[in-house]
């Protein structure tokens, strides 16, 4: 279909329903060219200069972050790791030794044939971590991560990336309770997997492929964002120790660990981490990915490394829009901490906090989608697009 005219739209109007001359006064209207573009089965009208991005998927170019990106760890059985803090009136808490359970999540989402299993013991602090499980993500923040208990620790060996403890150093080492809280884990996976445990070990299955030992401590940023779900959302983490406060006792846990239910990238870079982050919440972005996705009862369901086949171009300190998207990034950042406590008391759902978020920034996701669409536009890779195409004319 050729281009037609069309008009775009943008502000925020104060109330709802208000009437058209007060709109037209909180309203910017652009005149443009539209064309109606599809990919699979799906179609949706955008400006005609979006012909160029399309193409750009079409001939495989791929972001410059998509080696950048790793699914983090596969953290099951969740009731061997999954915990929550035991309180006690009486006895009170020890910081550096709390009491533990098997997280009543963990427990309601037990996978067949782990129906039942729920573990309890003492665990030294050090081996308590945050994990990001994709269902606290939501655009530019998370709510709070569920607690974690993991056999790992930083190694200077490899660059403050992780390496598990099993059962027997721990012992050796004087990490006694971590040491019984493993005993009672190799006890239930001995049964449960029969003969495939002597194939393989409980700590061979939790570091599947090196996805939990090859995160690294070290760096301070995490930028996340979801493995599967209807809409793509992303945030920037800080990779730190943590605390969490249960009846008044403090426990610092050791670092944020990805779950295989979100994707991450590791770095030390704050400008550059909003930067792509910016990028991964911009609507434009979300759009293009649907047609790729698998869909389920509920909708479009898998993302994975999909939005990552996208052009999204390294990040240019010295490139004035890519510098602009950061900081809008690192601002709407701001916004949504500040608006999280009041969202958290007052819904219960994710989903629902999810789509107040993005009404709060509805401003901002407009300019972002206009410098996301503008920087791959204006990316070096149109012109090895440029040359694709007369090659084959």
């Amino acid at each position: 279909m050729s281009a037609f005219n069309g008009e775009i739209i943008l502000g925020n109007l104060p109330t709802k329903n208000v009437r058209l001359e007060t709109a037209k006064k909180h309203l910017e209207i652009r005149s443009c060219k539209l064309r109606v573009f599809s990919i699979g089965e799906r179609t949706f009208i955008e400006t005609e200069d979006f012909a160029d991005i399309l193409n750009l998927v079409k001939v495989g170019e791929r972001s410059d972050y998509y080696d950048s990106f790793r699914q983090g760890a596969t953290i099951v059985p969740r009731q061997f790791w999954f915990v929550e803090v035991v309180t006690s009136p009486k006895v009170g808490i020890n910081p550096r030794m709390p009491t533990v359970k098997t997280s009543q999540r963990a427990i309601e989402l037990a996978k067949k044939g782990y129906v039942g299993v729920s573990l309890r013991g003492q665990i030294e602090s050090e081996f308590l971590f945050q994990a990001a499980t994709g269902s606290e993500l939501i655009p530019f923040g998370h709510l709070n991560y569920p607690l974690v208990l993991l056999p790992i620790e930083a190694s200077s060996e490899t660059a403050g990336r992780y390496r598990i403890v099993d059962r027997e150093e721990a012992r050796s080492r004087g990490f006694s309770a971590l040491g019984r809280w493993l005993s009672q884990v190799e006890g239930v996976w001995k049964a449960k997997r029969r003969e495939k445990a002597s194939r393989q070990t409980v700590y061979q299955w939790l570091d599947y492929e090196r996805k939990l030992s090859q995160q690294n401590s070290r760096t301070k940023f995490k930028v996340l964002y979801n493995t599967s779900g209807t809409y793509l959302v992303s945030c920037v983490a800080k990779n730190e120790r943590r605390k969490i406060t249960v009846n008044a006792a403090t426990i610092e846990c050791n670092g944020l660990i990805s779950d295989h239910k979100t994707y991450y990238w590791d770095t030390g870079n704050e400008e550059e981490a909003h930067y792509v982050a910016g990028f991964l919440n911009a609507r434009i972005i979300d759009r293009l990915i649907k047609p790729m996705q698998s869909r389920g009862d509920f909708g479009e369901r898998d993302i994975h490394k999909k939005v990552l086949e996208l052009p999204i171009p390294k990040y240019n300190p010295d490139n004035e829009k890519h510098r602009q998207l950061g900081q809008l990034a690192r601002s709407c950042t701001l916004k949504v901490k500040s608006l999280l406590p009041t969202l958290v008391e007052k819904y219960d759902s994710i989903g629902k906090i999810r789509q107040v978020v993005k009404q709060e920034l509805e401003g901002e996701l407009s300019e972002i989608d206009d410098l996301a669409k503008s920087i791959m536009l204006s990316s070096r890779k149109i012109q090895k697009l440029d040359k694709l195409l007369r090659q084959d004319l």
